[in-house]
């Protein structure tokens, strides 16, 4: 039997290189290395075929596996076969004419057995890096006009699930992926489906508190699912993204605490957003969401292209395409008040993952996470290289200080006042008359 984990979860034992599994449509799948861990089981790197590729580079999906007695990619698979089949999603795209859309595709799902365990897998396509690994590597604040560009693409995959009669419930950075195949560089993918739930109206206690707890919502909070309770969640990700700050993330822990904060909050948008803000501005555009966010109904349905415009009109603003690529550094002038700039635009190379250690659900942020073929969405290096010259520019341009002037001793005030001759020597300025004797 595979050991436990704390919670109950049954850790995967590893299986070897190359093993094939078979799907329930007898399309067979060759694993490659693991690449990572979830809270659930192990990440395979993966390929079409019982032959494996040369390079590590052509292994384009993952198989993500968990002992068939633990239960959250059960959950995946699920949703996946209800919401995510491929015909579906790109009818939904053809129909809405979207140029990206960041719902991913299930290619396949079973049982395996080796040795004396059983597992269920899920086949899915490959991601780069996650953004919680981005944000972090970026001093964890992005600029607004990538923010904003993010959300959209982001929105766009809430409306398609909202159709189908689900949430997701757990929008995160590290849920939410750069593609890795050309041309998806600039796509971000809502991932790990393993809190996802029908909306009904109603409100369960025994899933209480269920999720990310910074970024759960209050009906998240009292054990209920709705659209509005996915909104929320987004407007968390962005004042967070942007500020780099919640009022509630130093007491995590007391899931009852972090509620109450966040129906005080709710309750006061333009306190809630200074508090996050401080003493810089708060963009128009996140007031205003925040504030819809705040008036909605427990179970309204989302305006999607009222907020949608919201956050169009908001790049608009910033000068910044929809289309364009994401930026994820901020230019000099808005870090330090000067007026050169360094590259912002990624590269358009591929990226690797990183780690989430929420326990009972899958992730597709740790799929990559150990993968030293993918290279970043962007080069740091060149960034951080970039940084240094414009600093050095800086310095070189910088008039240099004139030298300081050798001052005599015979200069100072009070010698002259003294008339004091050399060293030593002292005479009184006013020297009084010697009295006759």
């Amino acid at each position: 039997m595979p050991p436990k984990k704390a919670k109950g979860y049954a850790f995967a034992a590893p299986l070897p290189k190359n093993e094939v599994l078979t799907d329930t449509l007898k399309q067979k799948w060759v694993l490659g290395q693991s690449i990572g861990k979830g809270g659930f089981g192990e990440i395979y790197s993966a390929a079409a075929g019982e032959t494996p590729p040369k390079k590590d580079s052509d292994f384009c999906y993952v198989v993500k596996i968990e002992p068939r007695e633990n239960g959250p990619l059960f959950v995946e698979k699920t949703f996946y076969l209800r919401v995510g089949k491929a015909i579906d999603v790109n009818s939904w795209r053809e129909k809405h004419k979207l140029k990206t859309f960041g719902m991913p595709i299930m290619h396949g799902n079973g049982s395996h057995e080796s040795g004396s365990s059983q597992y269920r897998f899920l086949v899915m396509d490959r991601y780069s890096k996650d953004l919680l690994s981005v944000w972090d590597s970026c001093n964890k604040t992005f600029p607004l006009s990538t923010v904003l560009q993010v959300l959209i693409q982001v929105l766009d995959v809430l409306e398609y699930i909202h159709s189908k009669g689900y949430v997701h419930a757990d929008i995160k950075p590290a849920n939410l992926l750069m593609g890795m195949k050309k041309g998806t560089e600039n796509q971000v993918y809502v991932v790990d489906f393993g809190l996802a739930a029908r909306f009904n109206g109603t409100k369960d206690p025994k899933k209480a508190h269920n999720g990310t707890i910074e970024y759960v919502s209050r009906d998240a909070h009292a054990g209920g699912q709705t659209r509005r309770g996915d909104m929320e969640i987004l407007a968390y990700n962005m004042v967070h993204w942007l500020s780099s700050k919640l009022p509630w993330e130093g007491m995590i822990k007391d899931c009852v605490a972090v509620h109450k904060a966040k129906e005080a909050a709710m309750q006061n948008v333009p306190q809630f957003l200074k508090t996050c803000f401080g003493k810089k501005q708060v963009p128009d555009v996140v007031s205003k969401f925040v504030k819809y966010v705040s008036e909605m109904g427990f179970e309204d349905e989302p305006d999607y292209s009222k907020v949608r415009k919201m956050f169009l009109d908001g790049l608009k603003s910033e000068g910044v395409k929809f289309e364009s690529p994401l930026s994820f550094t901020k230019p000099l002038e808005q870090q330090n008040g000067d007026t050169k700039k360094v590259r912002t635009s990624p590269r358009k190379v591929t990226k690797r993952g990183s780690t989430n250690t929420r326990s009972g659900t899958s992730n597709e942020s740790e799929v990559e996470n150990r993968d030293s073929s993918c290279s970043d969405i962007f080069e740091e290096s060149d960034v951080e290289q970039e940084e240094t010259t414009v600093k050095k520019r800086r310095v070189a341009s910088k008039p240099k200080p004139k030298p300081k002037e050798k001052v005599s001793w015979r200069d100072c005030p009070t010698a002259k006042a003294s008339r004091v001759t050399r060293p030593g020597e002292f005479t009184p300025a006013n020297p009084k008359p010697k009295k006759k004797s």
